[in-house]
């Protein structure tokens, strides 16, 4: 300041600005870029698994030389080696080819069951003595008379069960030792050696009750017939002798354990189980013990009120639920989960294991355990479980997805769950590749992978970062580090809390209210999850069970919070039925309350129309556009930003393309018929070239309707559903234009029922059958499912598309007598052009006659009546009819002898080329309608050649 007292003025000069020395000039500032990782190799051991399975299913198609696979991975290993060198980026090209390279080798090299040859060579149906052990052994049941081991008896065996029914059965499975060999010379006990395969499907039947339970490891002594194992030979139906063989079953036979063979017993105990028991031996007795203890239950809670008492089908699923033995389920049970796509909650699966696990790795967790401490016990816990209940399949598959993710734990390993299941999946694709075409491991596969794949990356960044946005609410200095969207959902709660404390009090304000949130919020992630899967699970549930499960979803939602509260109760329920029988009241009624309101709901929803879609086979096009969907949804999930939103889509488009109606596999310019292998009965399906269909008569393995009371009696087996149905969904019908119904015999309409209610035809064709109450109660079906019945005389004429049919039988004056007859068929002529199909059911002699005296019955091919019996196809109507083509419907080794010889011997006069059912499985016949000339075209097995 100057003396005068003013201010002298400040002078502002500019800064000097820096200027970057010459030498610095080329230094850049370095860019800090996320580098982008590729999906596939964030999960490389699932990318890998899915093309070793690619591999297995190319071999299952295509046969190559194992050799000329193993020597085309030299050049691939040189072709990767130099990618790895010189172009990184297309490395995964010749490393996916040697993974799918081993795939397809792995499978060609696989030995495929086959049964033994030296009990092959004993199957020839002769009487003779066998020695073996007891190597597996179910329990004491009621016996069914339609039960698939009984229709592999002997025709003697089964004259004796249909007319004097067995009280008790019971299925063993023997390893053969020795075998009665019979020359001409001599008659003595050879020992068979011993390999994997070497046994016999035994049934034993008590017609008393048997005195107790064939134990596994008995070693006993049978004098039997012993037969190779029928199955039905039929497109899309399942193999049960390829199911045996897989089991190491290679031959079956039955036993009555009270008839003698001369003086001596046709079964005799050799040794003292106790001695010889193996480790498996003792683990297959103490299942058996426990579901007999199960079965106890009714008798144990007579006294409780009823909505805590046990029936025969309570025991029933509690013992499939915890022991595995699916023996006392009956067909009826079955149904409402089934149709509800919830049948896994009632048997031992992955599901239950995993709920074990879980349960015990927690209680340990919660006792403080160390990780090391409480891993070993929660493995060795389900391990033990999972041997109990037989090491099935699902088991094993569930017990090591389990021990390498509880591993990976202990390892501190980044435990990518697709990795997980993709090491899993490719050691047991690796140990068995025929594994992978079991509906059990691919329908866990895709679970799993649609939970960790999809659903867990679609839900971290909503629901499940709300979840725990909900917690600490209090806390402001969490919000910043938080997504934009998150932060503000936290803001939201936490002036809604504000508010409410002000109303209510700060314990609901923050407490209460941000817990009901997380509940809503863990119960959309619950239905999400849930939905996910059940999308995922169309394509195998179309494949395998030809359901839409439409109340899935639903049922899913309120039952699988249940079981892991069931599972554990019903457990603890079998530790005191096991330790203290009198204190297990207590635990019966809470498990049987659990149950009871289960199985209320699975009933309610599968009683339901809509509960009981049915959807044929999905094409091998369908399949492969769905798989690749599916493994789009899981790249998808993965991805940045909203590209993510769209692995939802593809998981629909997955399952749309899975249930997209296909078109019928048929021949354009012909009638087809197909003869379908349906055992003792009739079956017998026709196209028209313009995609009509008709089915006349649906099977139902005549043995039952043959019972002294001449009544129907009821069967585990519906061949309606297991057979016909599955023979129709593997050629695309979702619906039947006409069913034909030729007389009221079980063997024509034991399946019809399930051809009704899967199919809906929209018109029902009958003749003139008595009423009988298995038919009413058909007719009442076909009533309530809105099909037109029309019942069909003589003389009249029908238009199916570009097909005519004449009715050929019965006349309009005919009376039936009180019970089905023979003589009730309605028989039917189709005629497309010059060709023509006579259909004549079981018409004899007399009906026969009648036909002769009014129509003129030339045509190409006849159905055989009656299967070949003597009373039907008499000399003059053979004459009449003219055929060049023949089929007879019969089963193998039935007791009736059909087809007879004298009528073989008839046809092959008559220059009439034949095929059976029993011997040639299902045969289709093409019929072109040309007068002359290659008219009809035959297709063995219904396969088109190649």
């Amino acid at each position: 300041m100057s003396e005068s007292g003013t201010s002298a003025p400040i002078a502002l000069a500019p800064l000097p600005v820096p200027t970057v020395s010459p030498s610095m000039q080329r230094i850049r500032r370095p860019r800090h870029l996320k580098p982008r990782i590729p999906a596939a190799t964030l999960v490389p051991l699932f990318y890998t698994a899915l093309l070793y399975l690619a591999g297995i299913v190319i071999a299952h198609f295509q046969y190559l030389r194992p050799d000329m696979l193993l020597a085309g991975l030299l050049p691939l290993g040189c072709v990767a080696v130099f990618s790895i060198a010189k172009v990184p980026r297309l490395t995964w090209l010749p490393l996916a080819a040697i993974w799918m390279t081993l795939g397809v080798w792995s499978a060609e090299t696989e030995p495929q069951p086959a049964p033994d040859p030296a009990i092959t060579q004993l199957s020839d149906g002769l009487l003779r003595t066998v020695e073996g052990t007891v190597a597996d052994a179910g329990p004491l049941r009621a016996q069914d008379a339609d039960d698939q081991d009984l229709n592999d008896a002997d025709p003697a065996t089964q004259e004796l069960v249909s007319t004097h029914p067995a009280e008790q059965m019971q299925r063993i499975d023997l390893e053969m030792i020795g075998a009665e060999i019979v020359t001409d010379t001599t008659d003595q006990i050879l020992p068979i050696p011993r390999r994997d395969g070497a046994r016999l499907r035994l049934t034993v039947l008590g017609p008393g009750g048997l005195p107790q339970p064939i134990p596994c490891g008995q070693r006993l002594r049978a004098v039997v017939r012993i037969l190779p194992s029928e199955a039905f030979h039929d497109p899309g139906v399942w193999d049960r002798t390829a199911y045996l063989e897989g089991q190491q079953i290679s031959a079956t036979a039955t036993v009555i354990a009270t008839r003698l063979d001369g003086t001596q017993p046709r079964l005799t105990f050799l040794t003292n189980p106790s001695a010889t028991a193996s480790t498996a031996c003792l683990l297959n007795r103490w299942r058996n013990n426990t579901s007999a203890r199960l079965q106890t239950l009714p008798s144990l809670t007579h006294g409780l009120p009823h909505a805590l008492r046990a029936t025969p089908e309570d025991a029933a699923m509690l013992t499939a639920l915890l022991t595995g033995d699916r023996t006392y389920l009956t067909r009826h049970l079955r149904v409402g989960f089934e149709r509800t796509g919830s049948f896994h909650l009632i048997v031992v699966s992955g599901l239950h294991l995993a709920i074990l696990a879980g349960g015990v790795f927690a209680l340990a967790r919660r006792l403080r355990l160390p990780r090391i401490a409480a891993t070993a016990l929660t493995l060795a816990i389900a391990l033990a479980y999972a041997l109990f209940t037989g090491f099935a399949i699902p088991a094993q598959r569930s017990f090591w997805m389990i021990a390498l993710y509880l591993i990976g734990r202990l390892l501190y390993r980044n435990r990518s769950p697709l990795n997980v299941i993709g090491f899993a999946t490719l050691c047991l694709a690796a140990a068995s590749p025929r594994s992978i075409f079991d509906a059990s491991l691919q329908m866990t596969v895709l679970s799993v992978a649609a939970i960790a794949g999809i659903a867990i990356p679609l839900l971290e960044n909503t629901l499940h970062a709300r979840i725990k946005a909900t917690k600490d609410l209090r806390v402001i200095t969490l919000d910043p580090k938080l997504p934009p969207k998150i932060a503000q959902f936290r803001v939201t709660l936490r002036l809604i809390a504000r508010h409410l404390e002000l109303a209510t009090n700060p314990l609901i304000a923050w407490q209460v209210l941000p817990l009901l949130i997380r509940t809503v919020l863990r119960f959309g992630e619950l239905l999400f999850v849930t939905l996910i899967v059940e999308l995922a699970l169309a394509l195998p549930m179309a494949i395998y069970f030809h359901r839409i499960t439409v109340y899935a979803l639903p049922v899913n939602l309120v039952i699988l919070p249940l079981l892991g509260i069931l599972l554990p109760a019903a457990m603890i329920l079998l530790v005191a039925l096991t330790l203290w029988p009198a204190a297990a009241t207590l635990p019966a009624a809470v498990t049987l309350f659990l149950l009871h309101f289960s199985v209320w709901i699975v009933h309610k929803l599968g009683a339901l129309s809509l509960g009981d879609l049915r959807v044929p086979d999905p094409t091998i096009f369908q399949i492969a556009i769905s798989l690749l969907l599916f493994v789009l949804a899981i790249q998808l999930a993965r991805s940045p930003g909203r590209v993510r939103g769209l692995a939802f889509v593809a998981v629909v488009l997955m399952a749309i393309s899975a249930l997209w109606p296909r078109t019928i596999d048929r021949p354009r310019n012909a009638l087809l018929f197909e003869a379908i292998d349906v055992g003792q009965g009739d079956s017998l399906l026709l196209i028209t070239p313009d995609g009509k269909t008709l089915l006349v008569d649906a099977g139902g393995l005549g043995l039952s309707f043959l019972t002294p009371t001449g009544h129907a009696t009821s069967s585990e087996f519906d061949v309606g559903e297991e057979v016909v149905s599955a023979a129709l969904w593997s050629r695309g019908i979702r619906r039947l234009d006409a069913v034909a119904l030729t007389h009221a015999h079980h063997d024509h309409m034991g399946g019809l029922p399930a051809i009704l209610r899967n199919f809906h035809p929209r018109e029902l064709w009958v003749g003139n059958n008595p009423p009988v109450l298995a038919y009413v109660d058909m007719l009442q079906q076909a009533q309530s499912l809105g099909v037109q019945i029309r019942s069909l005389h003589a003389g009249e004429a029908i238009s199916l598309g570009s097909v005519s049919f004449r009715v050929l039988a019965p006349d309009a004056n005919y009376h039936p007598g009180p019970q089905p007859a023979n003589n009730d068929s309605l028989a039917l002529q189709a005629s497309y052009k010059a060709s023509s199909i006579l259909l004549e059911g079981d018409a004899e002699a007399p009906e026969e006659h009648s036909m002769l005296a009014n129509f003129d019955l030339s045509s190409t091919l006849l159905k055989v009546g009656h299967h070949g019996s003597l009373t039907s196809t008499r000399p003059e109507f053979l004459a009449k009819v003219a055929p060049a083509w023949a089929v007879i419907s019969c089963g193998r080794r039935n007791r009736f002898g059909h087809p007879r010889p004298e009528i073989l011997a008839e046809l092959q006069a008559a220059h009439a080329r034949t095929f059976r059912t029993d011997l040639d499985g299902a045969t289709c016949l093409l019929l072109n309608g040309e007068a002359e000339g290659q008219s009809v075209t035959a297709q063995p097995l219904c396969q088109n050649p190649r």
